[in-house]
């Protein structure tokens, strides 16, 4: 779990910003809260995919944001789940004459599993299979086994991206503020409306 602090000079000019524009300072707070979660999980699923060959949507099924702070309860919260490691085909699976290709880190080459399989021959994927990469797990035509790559969660630890998301929740809170500060001087001016 990572810890975040909030400037006390920055409640402070957002408690007074909030006062003179007559609005409630725990939703403003909460607001920005908000705000930062959002751009929190949206940042943790760039940085994975800048460390791993992986499509968006297979990296942000892992991600999730566990209640939105309000009024009441100024937390937020996102979480990368523990899971499954994603099926192969996610990282770029291609089957070709001898077997599939695929390429898991960004920094590496493409690799290939002899043998293995997405379909009856290269280019058709077998729907049975949803697009899976296959290989027999024995000499004779079955059983067959699915083949994966890495999980979210694991490249996140193995590539220590935690201390890059303190530093980016940190700067992207103190500008939610600063944002929310600026809107209500300008409120309690009567320069913006809502």
């Amino acid at each position: 779990m990572i810890s975040i602090e909030v400037n006390a000079k920055q409640l402070t000019e957002l408690r007074e910003a909030c006062g003179k524009a007559k609005k409630d300072f725990s939703k403003e707070l909460a607001a920005a809260i908000n705000d930062t979660v959002k751009k929190t999980k949206t940042n943790i699923s760039k940085e994975i995919r800048s460390v791993v060959n992986v499509k968006k949507a297979a990296i942000d099924k892992a991600i999730s944001v566990k209640g939105k702070a309000t009024a009441q309860s100024l937390r937020g919260a996102v979480s990368l789940r523990k899971e499954a490691r994603i099926g192969l085909q996610h990282f770029g699976g291609r089957q070709n004459k001898s077997g599939v290709s695929y390429k898991i880190s960004k920094q590496g080459g493409r690799k290939s599993i002899a043998g293995a399989f997405m379909g009856a021959k290269p280019g058709q994927l077998a729907p049975k299979l949803y697009g899976g990469v296959f290989r027999r797990a024995g000499k004779t035509r079955l059983p067959i086994v699915k083949l994966y790559g890495v999980s979210p969660f694991g490249a996140y630890v193995k590539n220590d991206l935690d201390e890059a998301e303190v530093v980016f929740i940190n700067k992207n809170l103190q500008n939610q503020m600063d944002r929310r500060i600026k809107l209500n001087v300008l409120r309690a001016n009567g320069l913006v409306s809502n």
